[in-house]
């Protein structure tokens, strides 16, 4: 038997937790239920506390933070994580669970992006995971659907070699990048959400936290693929180099004189920046190998001491 956590990071969802906690023990009644209260104003946590489960606090403010909490305290096989405002149903839960118990893929994730959830979401909210999820899938060369969907499973191999730094809601995207970069099994299983409950509103604002969900996307491809991203800088400076410059080295070619010094001033100033980012992406793509390969010969002899 695989010992299962049912991780549920919360902020003000006292209409909502206890049937959340409540809907998990009847579907894994042998999962043990960790709730990170992420600073409510409301009586979440004492809900959740009489409801049966575990209550640990996280002051730091911010998505990312609780589930950092989470992976901090987890000491299971497996970790679900989901959220607490009951839009994922319980029901769906071992249906996730499965692949990873059968050691078909490290993480499992709740797809939600498919036709019989769209008036779930509002147009902003759809539009916008699907450009972000379009995203990641261009930079790192995936399939994805749901990137940013807060119903997911993982085993412990990955919790245990990921250390997470994003705060708010950019820690869907890292988990799913960090899993990427690791070599490990995404598999994606179609869920149906639910809309909040009445008088419950989502924390999450499209414009800002769409802003925050791209750059950590974009963080991330600087950090884990170096070469590919500074190579992708210096090739839009020396389109300018090459746009500028035309004006100079046409003239000159035509007249024998440079009309358009500043021009092509600015034009080296680019093709200097170009070939600075293109050195900076091979010396940070050699680091990062020699990184890479600590960190196995590091797993292999902790495997040896055990």
């Amino acid at each position: 038997m695989k010992k299962i956590t049912i991780g549920i990071p919360c902020y003000n969802e006292e209409l909502s937790i206890k049937k959340v906690i409540e809907d998990f023990k009847r579907e894994l009644p042998e999962a043990q239920i960790f709730v990170i209260d992420n600073n409510s104003k409301d009586k979440t946590a004492e809900i959740a506390r009489n409801a049966g489960a575990q209550v640990f606090s996280e002051k730091k403010q911010g998505k990312g933070f609780a589930v950092q909490k989470l992976f901090e305290i987890f000491d299971g096989d497996i970790l679900v994580l989901v959220d607490g405002d009951d839009t994922y149903p319980a029901e769906s839960v071992k249906k996730l669970l499965e692949p990873v118990i059968n050691e078909e893929a490290e993480m499992t994730v709740g797809n939600r992006i498919h036709r019989r959830n769209a008036k779930n979401f509002s147009q902003s909210h759809w539009l916008g995971n699907k450009f972000l999820t379009r995203s990641l899938n261009f930079l790192f060369r995936t399939k994805l659907k749901d990137m940013e969907s807060g119903f997911r499973a993982m085993d412990k191999k990955f919790i245990e070699s990921s250390a997470l730094l994003a705060s708010g809601f950019g820690i869907e995207p890292e988990l799913t990048i960090q899993a990427i970069e690791k070599g490990m099994r995404i598999k994606e299983i179609m869920i149906d959400v639910r809309p909040r409950e009445k008088g419950s509103n989502s924390k999450l604002n499209a414009v800002r936290d769409g802003t925050i969900v791209l750059y950590t996307v974009i963080s991330l491809f600087r950090d884990y693929k170096p070469l590919q991203f500074f190579t992708l800088v210096a090739f839009v400076f020396s389109l300018f180099t090459v746009g500028l410059g035309w004006y100079s080295v046409r003239d000159y070619v035509a007249t024998g004189i440079v009309y358009h010094i500043p021009a092509l001033l600015v034009s080296g100033f680019f093709a200097i920046a170009g070939f600075v980012s293109f050195i900076a992406g091979l010396i940070l793509s050699s680091i990062k190998r020699r990184h890479e390969e600590l960190l196995v010969i590091l797993g292999r002899k902790s495997y040896e001491n055990k």
